[in-house]
């Protein structure tokens, strides 16, 4: 089941949103940011309803913060609020918001909306996924690293590419050698322990400016992880 955190201030929103999508999605409430940023560093959610006026800041500061400081442009957040003025829709779109609900609002439409958008996320699913600063292109098997606000193609060759991106699937897990011949060259392959290292070791400089990073397990193999913010 989907998660969809609610960032709201008033119970009663939270109460109503929850009536209208909790037979489909599993929902969490947070009154303020501070507590929004403690339930999402905690879960993977699927996607966010947040207000703009709350007693800690402006759900615009938040939402710039999930897409641009947390690279997560491909999490879908929709501000609800009762701000109906187009100055304010312009700033929460340029704050990098996927829709805008004025209160009061039909639970059945929002509820649309976020099926729709869903539907629309899920359809780049299969062929895009982001991890902080690089974003994997599985149709052109192409990656690129993010500086400054600015995508960088990196040159991968073909068992580079499928390579980092099998152990960006599974961040933080230690991966054998043996395993990963087995993914990339299949059971029945001739393909030494050593191949492994040195394929590694070039896509560890080829990504070096990123957050991301590969370290070796001694003894054990390999693992994906977050190195720096």
């Amino acid at each position: 089941m989907k998660k969809i955190l609610v960032v709201d201030d008033d119970q009663d929103i939270f109460n109503l949103v929850n009536a209208a999508l909790s037979s489909d999605y599993s929902l969490t409430w947070a009154s303020n940011i501070s507590k929004a940023r403690e339930e999402f560093n905690k879960e993977e959610y699927d996607f966010i309803i947040l207000d703009e006026m709350l007693p800690d800041g402006r759900g615009t500061e938040f939402c710039h913060y999930i897409k641009q400081d947390l690279k997560r442009p491909d999490l879908p957040i929709v501000m609800l609020t009762s701000q109906k003025e187009l100055e304010n829709k312009l700033t929460a779109f340029e704050s990098g918001a996927d829709d805008y609900v004025t209160k009061p609002f039909e639970p059945l439409e929002l509820k649309a909306r976020i099926q729709a958008r869903l539907r629309t996320s899920h359809a780049g699913e299969a062929n895009i996924m982001v991890k902080g600063d690089l974003r994997f292109d599985l149709s052109t098997q192409a990656l690129s690293l993010e500086l400054s606000g600015v995508a960088n193609a990196v040159d991968l060759t073909p068992i580079e590419f499928k390579i980092l991106y099998l152990m960006a699937k599974q961040e933080g897990t230690v991966m054998s050698r043996e395993v990963i011949l087995t993914e990339i060259w299949g059971k029945n392959n001739y393909v030494v322990d050593r191949t492994v290292d040195q394929h590694i070791s070039k896509i560890r400089k080829k990504i070096g400016q990123s957050q991301y990073t590969i370290k070796s397990a001694h003894g054990k193999g390999y693992r994906f992880i977050k190195e720096r913010d």
